[in-house]
């Protein structure tokens, strides 16, 4: 444990630092330092660096990073057969360029911060939060305008779909519904700075310079926040929610002013103690000069100043494309933890000087020749972890392999006629993909994008090879047999599966195998089967 004095320093080290006015570099560029850096810390543990990954995985890991689903064959012919030996950084622009990009962080970040509880149920139901992201990420809108407008979002939910951020937050207090200002502020800086502050939510840290009085100072930015139309009777008449400012809270009994001057909040169950707006680690703003305190954080949270908004960023997209985060956990940002702090500090200050342009940090990342090592491993590199000799193995999450299913098949897997045994969908369900997602879900999935270990357990893994909806596949052999010679509808498979030709062992063996029953459509349909429920399907590698 670090002690008290070392988090106070670096909080105030990070919070209060100067602003960066340097001006971004070429993706290239940042990438070759961060190679330097990985490779200085390799040489010094004596660990061997794992080649350069082939076209095929590089296509693969890189589509599935990017926009959240394996490439087409199509595709991956395409990419395989390209000369150009600048192929990867344009595979990398064209990935970014998708609308899937923007669709696969936006499921990211939307079960970040919407989480599903009894509390905010009838409030987070149709809404258009994961929509407006899609969209804000296809624009390449800045995270710092992105979290800026969630912050202070107002206005009716169904015109305003990023207040789902604070229905998300809501205390079901005597049927109202109110944004809890509690809530709100351990999941934003958890989300947006990589700090756990809900740890002194009721008490002191025990173990570091964090006090309740610092919780509760960032809390009373939200205090004046409320909804309106959102009791659950006004729902259940269909009313529209909204999120305002200011104004009156409704009691069981009556109406009744907040009790608390503006810019203040009273801790619970503290005899009516009250604290004053306070920035994390810094001053104590002039509220009576600033009408709207939710502007007042955001501005102080998205700005070049806070080092930890910039870090939190950057850590957590790193984590989304090697499996774990420079400093883990990723909501716990501890600097001395960081694995490779030059890095961070090389990416938080890109990231900052880009104006916070996350395409610009994708590019950085994909670029450099630490992401794109293969994930084989060496004798004397098997058991590296976190110094990334080689690229980590990462299971697809439910998204993606939902995503990546339908890529394959050529079909929504809910789309086939659900057999009695299977059922169809449910009221309420939310879609093939909420209830593929429910049966497939990882916590990880929604957390960080980082996944430790496999999660997909026995259950998960007979329901995929069972299921009468991923089997149907006659339109998949179909396409493949068309190809002609049975080598060529193995090849077909292959590509259209895992995104690579076959070995020349692989093919004779399959080949051997669909021979037995005469090279039969069900005999590739057999194969088919068993591509899609190997480990090199279901992994990203």
């Amino acid at each position: 444990m670090k002690t008290s004095r070392y988090l106070s320093l670096s909080l105030l080290m990070f919070l209060a630092a100067a602003p960066l006015s340097a001006a971004p570099k070429s993706p290239q560029s940042v990438a070759a330092e961060i190679d330097a850096a990985i490779e200085k810390v390799l040489v010094a543990n004596k660990v061997p660096l794992s080649p350069k990954s082939d076209d095929a995985e590089f296509l693969r890991r890189a589509s599935l990073d990017i926009r959240g689903r394996v490439p087409t064959m199509e595709r991956t012919v395409a990419f395989l057969k390209d000369t150009n030996p600048d192929k990867r950084a344009k595979l990398i622009d064209e990935l970014l360029a998708d609308a899937e990009y923007g669709e696969h962080f936006a499921i990211i970040w939307y079960h970040r911060m919407v989480r599903l509880d009894d509390d905010n149920r009838l409030l987070i139901a149709k809404n258009g939060m994961q929509e407006w992201l899609a969209d804000q990420f296809n624009k390449n809108s800045t995270w710092n305008k992105i979290v800026g407008d969630i912050l202070m979002a107002q206005g009716d939910k169904d015109k305003h779909p990023e207040t789902t951020f604070f229905f998300a937050h809501v205390d079901d207090n005597k049927g109202r519904h109110d944004p809890s200002p509690s809530k709100i502020t351990a999941s934003a800086t958890k989300l947006f700075m990589g700090i756990r502050l809900e740890c002194c939510e009721c008490h002191n840290h025990p173990f570091n310079a964090l006090k309740q009085t610092d919780f509760w100072g960032v809390a009373a930015f939200f205090g004046d926040t409320h909804s309106q139309h959102a009791s659950q009777k006004e729902l259940k008449d269909g009313g529209n929610p909204a999120i305002h400012d200011g104004g009156v809270v409704k009691a069981k009994k009556k109406d009744t002013v907040v009790p608390h001057p503006f810019g203040q909040i009273v801790i619970p169950d503290t005899k009516g103690k009250m604290v004053k707006a306070k920035f994390l680690a810094g001053a104590e703003p002039n509220v009576a000069s600033h009408p709207s305190l939710r502007k007042l954080f955001s501005n102080w949270l998205t700005s070049p100043q806070n080092r930890y908004f910039a870090q939190a960023a950057v850590n957590k997209v790193w984590a989304n494309f090697f499996g774990h985060g420079i400093v883990n956990p990723i909501d716990d940002m501890d600097p001395d933890r960081a694995t490779h702090p030059d890095i961070l500090k090389l990416l938080s200050d890109e990231f900052t000087a880009s104006g916070f342009d996350q395409k610009h940090l994708i590019r950085c990342i994909c670029a450099s020749k630490t992401y794109q090592r293969t994930s084989g491993v060496l004798p004397n590199n098997k058991d590296d972890e976190k110094l990334y000799s080689h690229m980590k193995t990462k299971v697809m999450s439910a998204d993606m392999l939902f995503d990546s299913l339908a890529i394959v098949l050529g079909h929504s897997i809910g789309e086939a006629p659900a057999t009695k045994k299977e059922g169809g969908p449910k009221k309420g369900g939310g879609g093939p993909r909420e209830a593929f997602r429910k049966f497939f879900h990882a916590e990880a999935d929604d957390d960080s994008g980082v996944v430790e270990d496999y999660s997909h357990g026995v259950p998960q893994v007979l329901r995929l090879m069972n299921s009468g909806q991923t089997n149907r596949s006659n339109a998949v052999i179909a396409t493949a047999m068309k190809a002609g010679e049975p080598e060529k509808v193995i090849e077909s498979l292959y590509l259209t599966v895992l995104s690579r030709y076959p070995s020349a062992t692989e093919t004779k063996k399959m080949k051997d195998y669909a021979a037995k029953d005469q090279l039969t459509p069900k005999a590739f349909g057999d194969l088919l089967w068993v591509l899609l429920n190997s480990g090199e399907f279901m992994f990203n590698h």
